[in-house]
C-alpha cells in the first residue's frame, strides 16, 4: 500500500471538531487553572531551577498532568509535546526522535540519539526505558544536544524521568481503571515515614488489556500485561547529608509489537477477508514480548560550607525476548520471523559537585559506565519464502526478468515504472505461473548457482564455476552423469545445468522446511567523562552560561555466527566424501561461512562538547536567550553482518546546533509564550537502512543532514477556571550527504540527498482545554479535552509515506472536596480515527511490506482513593 509523497506546499489542513472548542496554540503545562503560574522546577541544568528561568528548549510534565493526557509511557509523551515524535509499534526496541533526531538500531551495535535518564541514572538500552509513568513527579523533555551536562547520546536531546521522593507525611494512593479491550490496571502507592529522619516509599502498577488487533489466524494482537514496583527509603543522616536507596523491578510477557502486511496478495494467500489496511489482520506467528528489569541507585548528598557534592551509584540490568512475525500474514509463502534476546546489565556512577556565589553559579563532575550487552538475533524462513524472495528480487531488477517463460511484464501487468509495491503484488502470481509449467524453484536455482559460482572452488581445481565443482550432480544432465554441477555446466553451460541438475535439487527442499540462521552479538561497553558548566551575571539582566564535556568511551564488540547444517540446497559430490553443503544468506558477507568462529573489534572514540549561552532577562517575567551547542554520539558496529562495501565500524555522530528562543509571562501571568527557532548540521549520522547481498540486512551507514525549525508553546488561564493550552512545531530536515553503497547492490536511485529524513513531520500542532467547576461542598467537576495533528511524514522505505492523522482524548473527573477521592471517565482516541504509524520490516526484501497502527478508540473509567 503506497501513500503520495508528502507535498510541502500543500499540507493538508486538520480538521475542526467540537470538542477543541475554537482554541489555537497552547501547550500542556502542568499548571493548573486555581494556581496559574506557580513555579515548575526542573533539573535540566543539574540544578533546581524554575523552568522559565532555564535557556533551553524544555517540556515538563507532571505526574497528575500525564493521568490526564492519558498519557502511560514514554512513548505516548511524544503525541503532544512540540518536535518531538515516538512512534513505537512495540516495547523493546522503541526509537525516540527528537527535532528529527533519532537512532532506529534495534540491536546492540549503536547507542540511541536521544539519552533517557531515570532519577539521574542513564537507561542506554531502548529495550528498558518503556516503562511505567506512575508515582512520577515529573518528566522533562530537552529538546536539542545535550551534551555538557547529560553526556554521550543526547544529540538530539534529552528526556528525565523524576519519581516522587519519600516525604515525611503518611500517605497513600490506589488507582483501579477499567476499560473496552478487557483493560484491567491497578496503581498503588504507600509512603511511610519511620522517623523523624527516615521515610519509605513503595508504589506498584500492574496493567492488562486485550490485543486489539483481531488476527484471523490466531490470537489477537497487541495486548498489554507488565507490572512493575518501585521502593525508596530516604534517610536525613545530618542537617547536612541525606542519603536516597531506590529500588525497581518489572517483568512483562504481553502479545505487543504486531506488524501487518499491507500487500494484498500477500494478505488474501491466507484469508478470503477483503484487505483493509484497518481492518483485521493474519498471522502464522503470535509477536511476544518478555522483559524481566531490575535496578538499585544509591544517590548520596551533603552540602559542605561553600559548595555541594552529589554521588550516584546505578546498576541495571535486563533480560528481553521478542518474537515478530516480520512478514505480517499467515501466507507460508512468505513466512519469516525474527527472534530478538537480549542480556544486559550496566553500572554507572556519577560524582557532581555545585556552588554558587553573588554572580556566579556553577557544576563540575565525573562519570563512568560499563555496560555488558549480549544480542542474539533468529532469522526463520521457509525454503519457499526463499523462492518468492528470488522471484522478487529478479522483478526488482528487471520487470521482464520471466519473459522467457511467457510470464513477461505485459502478463504480470507491470511495466518499467512499477513500484516495488505493485512488483510484490505480483510475486504469489508469478509463482504459481512457473508451478504450472513445473519450474517451481527456478528462480531461487538461478540465484543460488550464482552465488556457488561466485564462491571459491573447495575441491583445488581450479573450476571457473566456482564452489559449483564441489556439488554433486542430480545425473539428468545430457552426456552425464556427471561428478558435479561445475562439470555438467562446463559440457551444458550455466543455465543447462541449472535446469538438469540445479533445479531437481531445488524442488526436494521446497515446502514447509524452515530455514534458520542466527547472530550472536557481545559487548563491552566503558565511557568516562570529565564536564564543567558555568553560568555568570555580567549585569543584573544578562548571562552568560558555558560549558565543556570530555568523553571517551571505549567498546569492545563481538559477532558470531555460523552456518545451520540444516540450512542446505545441495549434496556434496562423492570426491568431497558427500553429505550436505550449508550455505547462509542473511548473515553472511558474501555467502561467506562464519565457522562459529568469535570475529572480535574494538574501537575507541573521543569528543568535546559543550555550549555556550547568552541569557537577557527583561523582567520578572519575560527572556531572551540565544546558544550554540554540540553533542557527540559514540561509533559502534554494524551487528548483523557485512555485506559488501559496508563497514565493521562506523563513524562518531557529532552535530552542531544554533538556537534563539522566547520565555515570557502576560497579563499578571495569565499568559504564557515560550519559542525557540533553531538550526542543526549533523556529521556521520548513523543512518540505519537495508543493504547488502544476497539477502538485505539492516547495516547502519554515516550520512549528513540539516534541520531547521520552530517550536512554539502557549499556555493561556482566561478566567481561574478555565485553561487553553497546546503547542505548534515547524520542522524542515534534509539529508545533505546519502553515500550510495554501489557495492552493496545500490543504485543511483537509492540517493537521498535532498529529501527529508523519515518519520519528521513538518507541521504537528497539539491543543488543550480544561474547565473546573467548583460544585460548593461536594467537590469540582473537571473537564479536559487534548487534541492533536501530525503533519504527513517520509516513511522509513521507499515510496510508502505516512498520512497526517489527528488523535483527540477527553476526560471528565469528579474531584471529592476533601481531596479522599476522585472518578474519571475518559476516552482516547474518542473520534476513532484509523492512524497508521509507520512502514517498516525487513519482510520488504522478500516482498511483504508492513505497517504498524496505533489503538483504536479506547474508553474506560479511574477510581482512586487516596489517604
Amino acid at each position: 500500500m503506497a501513500i503520495d509523497k508528502p507535498n510541502k506546499n500543500n499540507h493538508r489542513k486538520f480538521r475542526k471538531n467540537a470538542l477543541c472548542l475554537g482554541v489555537c496554540l497552547a501547550m500542556s503545562l502542568e499548571l493548573s487553572a486555581a494556581s496559574i503560574m506557580e513555579e515548575v522546577v526542573v533539573t535540566a541544568q543539574k540544578r533546581e531551577q524554575d523552568v522559565q528561568d532555564v535557556p533551553i528548549a524544555i517540556s515538563a510534565f507532571n505526574g497528575e498532568t500525564l493521568k490526564e493526557m492519558g498519557v502511560e509511557n514514554v512513548s505516548d509523551i511524544g503525541r503532544f509535546t512540540a518536535g518531538v515524535e515516538m512512534h513505537n509499534d512495540n516495547t523493546t526496541q522503541p526509537t525516540y526522535n527528537i527535532r528529527g533526531i533519532q537512532t532506529s538500531d534495534f540491536t546492540v551495535g549503536s547507542d540511541p540519539a536521544v539519552a533517557l535518564y531515570i532519577d539521574g541514572v542513564y537507561a542506554g538500552r531502548g529495550a528498558g526505558s518503556e516503562i511505567p509513568l506512575s508515582d512520577v513527579e515529573r518528566v522533562e523533555v530537552l529538546k536539542g544536544p545535550q551534551g555538557t551536562l547529560f553526556g554521550r547520546n543526547a544529540t538530539g536531546g534529552a528526556i528525565h524521568i523524576i519519581s516522587k521522593r519519600p516525604s515525611d507525611q503518611l500517605e497513600g494512593n490506589i488507582t483501579v481503571s477499567a476499560g473496552n479491550f478487557g483493560k484491567k490496571d491497578i496503581d498503588g502507592v504507600l509512603n511511610i515515614p519511620l522517623s523523624d529522619d527516615v521515610a519509605f516509599r513503595v508504589s506498584t502498577s500492574v496493567n492488562r488489556r486485550d490485543g486489539y488487533l483481531k488476527n484471523l489466524s490466531g490470537p489477537d494482537i497487541n495486548g498489554a500485561d507488565n507490572q512493575s514496583y518501585r521502593a525508596a527509603l530516604l534517610w536525613d543522616i545530618s542537617d547536612s547529608t541525606s542519603a536516597l536507596f531506590r529500588a525497581e523491578y518489572s517483568k512483562m510477557d504481553q502479545s505487543s509489537g504486531g506488524i501487518y502486511t499491507t500487500t494484498k496478495s500477500v494478505y488474501g494467500a491466507s484469508t478470503d477477508v477483503a484487505f483493509d489496511p484497518f481492518g483485521d489482520v493474519t498471522s502464522d506467528v503470535s509477536p511476544n514480548e518478555r522483559r524481566e528489569l531490575s535496578g538499585v541507585s544509591l544517590e548520596l548528598d551533603h552540602e559542605f560550607e561553600h559548595f555541594s557534592f552529589k554521588s550516584i551509584t546505578a546498576y541495571r540490568a535486563m533480560n528481553v525476548d521478542f518474537i515478530s512475525d516480520q512478514d505480517g500474514s499467515a501466507d507460508p509463502m512468505h513466512h519469516f520471523v525474527s527472534i530478538n534476546t537480549d542480556d544486559q546489565d550496566n553500572f554507572s556512577q556519577e560524582f557532581r559537585f555545585s556552588g554558587q556565589s553573588d554572580r556566579l553559579f556553577w557544576t563540575a563532575g565525573l562519570t563512568y559506565s560499563k555496560e555488558h550487552v549480549d544480542h542474539t538475533t533468529v532469522a526463520e524462513f521457509n525454503y519457499d519464502t526463499l523462492e518468492n524472495f528470488a522471484i522478487y528480487s529478479g522483478l526488482l531488477g528487471n520487470v521482464d526478468a520471466f519473459s522467457a517463460f511467457g510470464l513477461g511484464a505485459d502478463a504480470l501487468g507491470l511495466h518499467a515504472g512499477s513500484s516495488d509495491q505493485d512488483i510484490a503484488e505480483v510475486v504469489n502470481q508469478l509463482r504459481q505461473g512457473l508451478s504450472g509449467l513445473g519450474l517451481n524453484g527456478i528462480a531461487l536455482s538461478s540465484f543460488v548457482t550464482s552465488l556457488y559460482a561466485a564462491q571459491a572452488d573447495p575441491t583445488g581445481s581450479g573450476s571457473p564455476f566456482g564452489a559449483l565443482q564441489a556439488i554433486a550432480s542430480s545425473g539428468f544432465c545430457p552426456g552425464g552423469p556427471y561428478d558435479s554441477i561445475g562439470s555438467a555446466a562446463a559440457v551444458v553451460g550455466i543455465n543447462g545445468a541449472v535446469g538438469c541438475s540445479v533445479l531437481p535439487q531445488i524442488q526436494s527442499r521446497l515446502g514447509s522446511n524452515l530455514w534458520q540462521e542466527s547472530v550472536r552479538n557481545t559487548g563491552e561497553y566503558q565511557s568516562y567523562a570529565v564536564y564543567g558548566d558555568i553560568t555568570y551575571a555580567l549585569t543584573e539582566q544578562l548571562n552568560l552560561s558555558a560549558g565543556l564535556r570530555y568523553t571517551y568511551d571505549d567498546k569492545t564488540f563481538t559477532i558470531q555466527t555460523a552456518y545451520d547444517p540444516n540450512n542446505y540446497f545441495f549434496s556434496l559430490s562423492d570426491a568431497l566424501g558427500g553429505g550436505s553443503l550449508p550455505i547462509g544468506v542473511a548473515f553472511y558477507n558474501n555467502g561467506i561461512n562464519g565457522n562459529g568462529e568469535i570475529q572480535a573489534l574494538a574501537n575507541d572514540w573521543e569528543a568535546v562538547s559543550g555550549r555556550l549561552v547568552l541569557d537577557y532577562i527583561i523582567n520578572d517575567s519575560a527572556m531572551l536567550y540565544a546558544s550554540v551547542a554540540t553533542g557527540f554520539k559514540a561509533g559502534g558496529f554494524n551487528s548483523l553482518s557485512f555485506g559488501p562495501g559496508i563497514e565493521p565500524t562506523f563513524s562518531q555522530e557529532e552535530v552542531i546546533n544554533y538556537e534563539v528562543g522566547m520565555k515570557a509571562d502576560f497579563f499578571d501571568n495569565r499568559l504564557r509564550v515560550n519559542s525557540a527557532a533553531y538550526f542543526y548540521d549533523y556529521d556521520n549520522l548513523q543512518e540505519l537502512a537495508l543493504v547488502g547481498s544476497p539477502i538485505p540486512t539492516y547495516n547502519l551507514r554515516s550520512a549528513k543532514a540539516e534541520g531547521q525549525g520552530l517550536d512554539l508553546e502557549v499556555f493561556w488561564a482566561p478566567t481561574d477556571n478555565l485553561v487553553i493550552a497546546g503547542n505548534y512545531s515547524y520542522l524542515d530536515t534534509e539529508y545533505t550527504e546519502y553515500p550510495v553503497l554501489f557495492s552493496a547492490g545500490e543504485t543511483e536511485a537509492d540517493d537521498r540527498t535532498g529529501e527529508p529524513r523519515a518519520m519528521t513531520p513538518e507541521n504537528k500542532v497539539n491543543l488543550m482545554m480544561e474547565y473546573r467547576w467548583n460544585l460548593a461542598d461536594l467537590g469540582d467537576l473537571v473537564v479536559r479535552g487534548d487534541y492533536n495533528w501530525t503533519d504527513d511524514r517520509v516513511g522509513g522505505l521507499a515510496g510508502e509515506n505516512v498520512p497526517a492523522y489527528e488523535l483527540l482524548n477527553a476526560r471528565v473527573s469528579f474531584l471529592d472536596e476533601s481531596g479522599a477521592w476522585s472518578v474519571s471517565l475518559w476516552s482516547n482516541n474518542l473520534s476513532d480515527e484509523d492512524v497508521l504509524g509507520e512502514y517498516s520490516g525487513p519482510a520488504s526484501a522478500i516482498g511483504s511490506h508492513t505497517i504498524w497502527r496505533l489503538p483504536p478508540r479506547t474508553f474506560g473509567i479511574d477510581v482512586s482513593v487516596n489517604f
